[in-house]
């Protein structure tokens, strides 16, 4: 069983029928539903903005139903980095502030992956991710591939 942290991007272009990997992202989102589970914060931010940006009658909003009415598919953590960390993301490479707990949660968890394809993810915030932080960056398609080879394994 893996432990994925999912940025709220995945969550919103699974919603969005015209977007070219809506399809792979449910996918994903089943497959965790199967036999994973996801990280969260103890703050709640993540759950904010999954909220936020999730609609109730959505598939991704039946899939965040589900998944809270489970203990076993959520993994509370801090989500905090350290100040050093923090600051090179943000004022040393550009890195999306809103975005750091995401960082932090998949630096926590024991997989260290990451499911997010937002711009700020450059080539440079994920070398230093890995570098640093231990923490694979990956696609819809990556992950899917991941959650099913952990899955069967």
């Amino acid at each position: 069983m893996a432990e994925l942290v999912l940025d709220t991007w995945a969550l919103t272009i699974s919603q969005d029928c015209t977007h070219a990997k809506a399809l792979q992202t449910l996918s994903l989102l089943e497959e965790i539903k199967q036999g994973h589970r996801i990280t969260i914060d103890h703050g709640r931010t993540v759950l904010t903005q999954y909220f936020n940006n999730t609609s109730a009658n959505s598939h991704a909003g039946q899939w965040l139903k589900l998944i809270l009415s489970r203990s076993n598919k959520i993994f509370w953590r801090t989500g905090k980095l350290s100040n050093r960390h923090e600051s090179e993301l943000v004022n040393g490479l550009g890195f999306d502030r809103s975005d750091l707990v995401f960082v932090a949660l998949a630096s926590e968890a024991p997989d260290k992956l990451l499911v997010a394809e937002e711009s700020d993810y450059t080539p440079e915030v994920k070398a230093y991710l890995s570098n640093q932080l231990g923490v694979a960056v990956l696609t819809i398609e990556e992950a899917l591939a991941a959650a099913r080879t952990l899955h069967q394994s």
